[in-house]
């Protein structure tokens, strides 16, 4: 794998870097929900460990595409780029996510750490960091809250689901969770973005 200085890259190669990242996920989270859904609706026993894995694997894909492809002495840079901290955190809430649901058994209460994950995420995408010209911020801090909101109403569906075992809400939150996904599938770093990258960025509130 071919590495590239933190530093280095172009506002240009950043925002492609993130269109890449985003239809990574998108892709990995709309097989996700598919999964969940077979799951929801017991159409597939396999489909309940199945969509776990992939999770776990969307953690990864997030983790490799941020730190492998830079140098170790970049990363406490990284790190403290606050946008790409919050990338981390997601990553490794999903993987913890998706840990307890494959190791879970009759332990009901790690039922909850992948819904628990989904809202930590859907919050921090409401207050996500982004680099860019103040119209560029403007509009992917439009687009992050959306998405944010969507996952947050797919944790709290799966939670319902948990507690109470109801049906329903089973393929409830794989839909919420598909909707989701097409928003990272779909979403394109506007123009503007990361022109201003390392320096102050809009912060959401």
């Amino acid at each position: 794998m071919r590495q590239h200085s933190f530093a280095s890259h172009t506002p240009e190669e950043n925002r492609h870097l993130s269109n890449i990242g985003h239809i990574a996920e998108g892709i990995t989270f709309v097989i996700v929900a598919l999964f969940a859904f077979l799951d929801g609706v017991g159409n597939a026993a396999w489909a309940a460990k199945a969509w776990p894995i992939l999770l776990l694997c969307a953690g990864v894909v997030l983790l490799v595409l941020i730190y492998p492809r830079h140098p170790a002495s970049d990363w406490p840079a990284i790190w403290r780029d606050m946008q790409q901290r919050q990338h981390t955190i997601m990553a490794v809430a999903v993987a913890a996510a998706s840990a307890a649901e494959l190791f879970r058994g009759s332990i009901q209460v790690l039922a909850y750490v992948w819904p628990g994950a989904a809202i930590l995420i859907g919050r921090m995408f409401l207050i996500h960091e982004q680099h860019g010209t103040s119209q560029a911020a403007a509009n992917a801090v439009r687009q992050h809250r959306i998405l944010g909101l969507t996952l947050i109403a797919a944790g709290l569906l799966r939670a319902g689901e948990v507690s109470t075992g109801n049906a329903l809400l089973a393929i409830a939150w794989p839909v919420a969770l598909f909707g989701a996904a097409l928003q990272m599938l779909y979403y394109r770093e506007p123009d503007g973005a990361f022109e201003t990258h390392h320096g102050p960025g809009h912060h959401a509130q």
